[in-house]
């Protein structure tokens, strides 16, 4: 016994032959209905997946999004709060000892920090290569 004797219905199946007389299943109109745009001869390749058929396309009804602005402009906050968890006084908050203390992950050392309050700083430390909020400052 042959693996081609298991599967002797199943492989390579014919497909329906489309316009050869009304008997054959698919003649006179070959499954394309009667009438229309998409009955008439090469209108697979020209009826574009957008075209909606003449009515108001979705992409012209919508508003047009004006302005761009890419995802990684805005710096990574860091808050008082983690600042009076992590570091004691007279240390120096900056990137590198933040990915240090592992307050942030190294990936972030080619971006932007800001500090931002939260609540008062307990412990007095010096700020080095960050950006801090205006009212940490005054």
């Amino acid at each position: 016994m042959a693996i081609t004797d298991i599967f002797t219905d199943t492989a390579h199946k014919r497909g329906k032959r489309a316009g050869r007389g009304i008997s054959a299943g698919l003649g006179k109109t070959a499954g394309r209905g009667t009438k229309g745009q998409k009955a008439r001869a090469g209108a697979g390749r020209k009826i574009k997946p957008w075209f909606e058929g003449g009515q108001t396309p979705v992409f012209r009804k919508l508003a047009k999004k004006r302005g761009f602005r890419r995802l990684g402009d805005k710096p990574i906050t860091v808050t008082t709060d983690l600042i009076n968890r992590f570091y004691k006084d007279g240390e120096v908050v900056s990137l590198a000892t933040l990915v240090e203390k592992k307050v942030l992950r190294k990936v972030s050392l080619k971006k932007e920090v800001k500090i931002v309050k939260r609540n008062d700083l307990a412990v007095k430390v010096t700020f080095d290569g960050v950006k801090t909020s205006k009212s940490l400052v005054a």
